[in-house]
């Protein structure tokens, strides 16, 4: 992995916030996915991270995991769940669950694995067990084959947002041991950050 990036990735803060919350309802409106002055329940109860130009600061990269209960997050209320995977998901003492979503760039900036990256590190920190994602379909194929992640599809595929749309959990423990085992470049790439803060992971 190149480590000489043009890009910094962070945890959004006051201004920066209010451009990755733009910049994802700007992106989101381009494809009909929100209405203009669209209000977005999720918002408040989510934290955002950033891809940053280095020289410039322009934020061109943004998603966010949404930290609410199980029960409130998208995937879990606008997907036919199954019931062992619900209630597999819904065990306090084994699990905490948050959602990615709002996963947008601006074209011509390969930030994908950097805001990865900092949503793992963000995780490990404050611990948080699983993610659940809604995932096109061709992404999902996609990533499987080529980047090894074990997804867990957790219930019924359909169409969401414009596209086929898979519900999947993702254990953050067991993609660790995958990625070391399949893909060790790309686990060191995302555990390389002992002696960074956030803002410095690239």
């Amino acid at each position: 992995m190149n480590q000489d990036s043009p890009y910094v990735y962070a945890v959004a803060e006051g201004d920066i916030r209010s451009q990755a919350v733009n910049l994802h309802h700007q992106r989101y409106q381009e494809v009909g996915f929100f209405k203009p002055d669209e209000y977005d329940p999720y918002e408040q109860q989510s934290v955002y991270f950033v891809a940053q130009m280095k020289e410039r600061g322009e934020v061109v990269g943004v998603t966010r995991l949404i930290l609410d209960s199980l029960d409130r997050l998208p995937t879990m209320r606008s997907f036919t769940i199954f019931d062992l995977e619900r209630a597999r998901l819904s065990m306090p003492d084994m699990y905490r669950v948050a959602e990615i979503s709002a996963f947008t760039k601006l074209q011509q900036h390969d930030v994908g694995l950097g805001l990865i990256k900092a949503i793992f590190k963000y995780s490990l920190i404050h611990g948080i067990s699983n993610w659940i994602c809604c995932i096109d379909e061709r992404v999902y194929t996609y990533m499987k084959r080529v980047f090894k992640f074990p997804f867990q599809i957790i219930g019924e595929p359909r169409v969401y947002l414009g596209s086929k749309s898979i519900p999947c959990s993702f254990h953050i423990a067991e993609c660790q041991a995958a990625l070391q085992r399949l893909r060790p470049e790309l686990y060191a790439y995302f555990i390389d950050f002992e002696n960074q803060s956030l803002r410095e992971v690239r």
